[in-house]
């Protein structure tokens, strides 16, 4: 994978200024398929200004933070008549818009990208899976949309409901959302929560790139497991020959990584024992085996997978790991092991 190249803080100010002041000459040209970037880009002076411009020229993604309105954070695929409403900042600031994100948190969001996600996936990745552009957004949330039903006692229903904190926002026209709460930008278990949603952030863009069919499993890892209908593993008792682990079956893990209401990462056993078939490709999604493998790559550490399934006990889950973490990479570009470590020391 190609490294960003590092150059003086100076330069990088100096191509900055100049980009922003390049309104007019940027390469998107705003039209139907695209909501407008307003005020030239990048959309500051700043060096992390600069480190915005380097991604966009890399890998053609635009972080912008300033200047979203709500018809730009609602252009989706679907009706504007459909789901839920996306609004930022505070209720105080709703009438003259002030979405934009407090400098201060800046840092944060561009150090989030620069680091954590953008050194892990390829450029080809990033041109057919991710938006042209990503609003790093203050306060994201949702807000009811009612459908003007009415129930029994003559009252309207049938609206979405309230969400008062969003962190990601995804699929839509041509731009995603991402939102970090202030007590995490402001250090509040910042690591582990880094770790939630970076991993958070990549599945949704896996899954965005499975449903269009852009990823897909290699025919190997299927190879050996035993999805007949009669098939039972046993999710609780390792002494059963029939144990999860041992029929090559890892955990389930939330695809909220613990972020939602119910904050845990792994999801609980449906019952003691499961017909293997529900996990075979294609039958159900939320059970596909090969993302709930690229979930628990993302998540451990090579370390932390190898004490939770120890290879000398579960050698078909470290073949399974192998030729998932070598697939993605050498197929894709996409390095799990790099996000399940988060920053890259600089070489």
């Amino acid at each position: 994978m190609k490294k960003f190249i590092h150059i003086t803080a100076i330069i990088l100010a100096g191509i900055a200024i100049i980009s922003a002041c390049k309104e007019s000459e940027d390469d998107i040209t705003p039209s139907g398929n695209y909501s407008p970037i307003r005020g030239g880009f990048p959309q500051g002076t700043t060096a992390y200004d600069s480190l915005i411009n380097e991604i966009k020229s890399e890998y053609g993604v635009y972080l912008l933070y300033k200047d979203v309105t709500e018809e730009d954070l609602n252009r989706d695929w679907v009706s504007a008549g459909t789901g839920d409403i996306y609004v930022a900042g505070y209720e105080h600031e709703r009438e003259d818009l002030a979405w934009n994100l407090p400098q201060s948190h800046l840092p944060f969001y561009v150090d989030f990208f620069y680091n954590y996600i953008f050194p892990n996936i390829s450029k080809e990745f990033a041109n057919s899976t991710f938006p042209v552009k990503i609003y790093m957004i203050h306060n994201l949330r949702t807000e009811p949309r009612n459908f003007g039903e009415e129930n029994e006692e003559g009252e309207e229903s049938g609206g979405t409901t309230v969400d008062p904190s969003k962190s990601i926002k995804l699929g839509s026209f041509d731009n995603w959302a991402i939102s970090f709460k202030d007590e995490i930008i402001n250090g509040g278990n910042a690591d582990y929560s880094l770790k939630q949603l970076r991993c958070m952030f990549m599945i949704q863009a896996l899954y965005n790139a499975m449903e269009k069919g852009e990823i897909d499993s290699p025919d190997e890892f299927w190879s050996g497991f035993d999805f007949s209908t009669d098939k039972k593993m046993n999710h609780v008792d390792p002494s059963k020959p029939n144990y999860k682990y041992k029929l090559g079956f890892v955990d389930m893990i939330n695809d909220n990584f613990g972020t939602g209401a119910l904050q845990q990462v792994w999801a609980p056993a449906i019952a003691n024992e499961t017909s293997c078939y529900y996990w075979e490709k294609d039958k159900y999604p939320y059970y596909d085996l090969f993302a709930t493998y690229i979930k628990n790559i993302m998540w451990l550490t090579p370390d932390e997978f190898e004490s939770r399934y120890p290879s000398g006990k579960y050698p078909m889950i470290k073949e399974k790991y192998d030729i998932v973490v070598e697939h993605m990479l050498d197929k894709y570009g996409i390095d799990l092991v790099g996000i399940a470590k988060g920053k890259k020391e600089q070489e």
